[in-house]
């Protein structure tokens, strides 16, 4: 008898495993003042970053890995931050690449060139010199990175989203604009993405009753 209980007990455990609840105000935040978030489709995933960011470079495989997974359920985005000067010109060439249309060609190799050469792409005239080199023309590289109302009207979106999210550090990650949480809060990973998964199913379960 005490044999069948244990073997049961060791059957459940990867199901209590599976199950794991996650805590408000430790494990992610939520966003107050934003309640009335939650709508039909996908539920929107938004990663705050920067070439700069070390750790956004180390969990850029895994992250894409996941979004791959979640497939149709989410709909993913980034928005790069700013925190200090060279961190401006980052995020202005993420936006360039984007709005060129290089942007799956180019993010991983600025990612990989910012993160090998720091500090060797942080102005104008380095950042318009490496988009030539990728075959861009100057003059369109140009024109985007020092004239495009477009990219500035992105810029200055992407600073109110900040604000508004309270973003301090990155990698951070806001789900449907509900839920904020951030590779510190998950002291880990693979702890990251579970609370991911996590939230994404909250979200998703708010939008099935809305």
């Amino acid at each position: 008898m005490l044999r069948r209980v244990l073997m049961m007990f060791a059957l459940l455990l990867p199901l209590s495993a599976l199950a794991e609840e996650f805590v408000a105000g430790k494990d992610y935040e939520l966003i107050k003042g934003n309640e009335a978030a939650a709508k039909s489709g996908p539920v929107t995933v938004t990663e705050f970053f920067s070439y700069g960011c070390p750790w956004c470079y180390r969990l850029e495989p895994s992250l894409n890995q996941w979004v791959k997974q979640q497939g149709a359920k989410i709909q993913f985005s980034r928005v790069p931050v700013v925190f200090n000067k060279d961190w401006a010109y980052y995020a202005k060439a993420y936006y360039t690449v984007n709005l060129l249309g290089q942007g799956a060609k180019l993010n991983p190799i600025l990612f990989k060139t910012i993160q090998a050469k720091h500090g060797a792409l942080a102005s104008n005239d380095t950042m318009i010199d490496f988009l030539t080199s990728q075959g861009i023309d100057k003059a369109t590289a140009e024109s985007a990175f020092k004239h495009s109302t477009t990219i500035d009207m992105q810029l200055n979106q992407g600073s109110a989203q900040m604000a508004q999210f309270h973003v301090t550090a990155v990698p951070a990650v806001v789900i449907n604009g509900q839920y904020k949480t951030d590779l510190q809060m998950a002291q880990g990973e693979d702890r990251l993405f579970k609370i991911l998964t996590y939230l994404v199913q909250q979200a998703a379960k708010k939008e099935s009753h809305s």
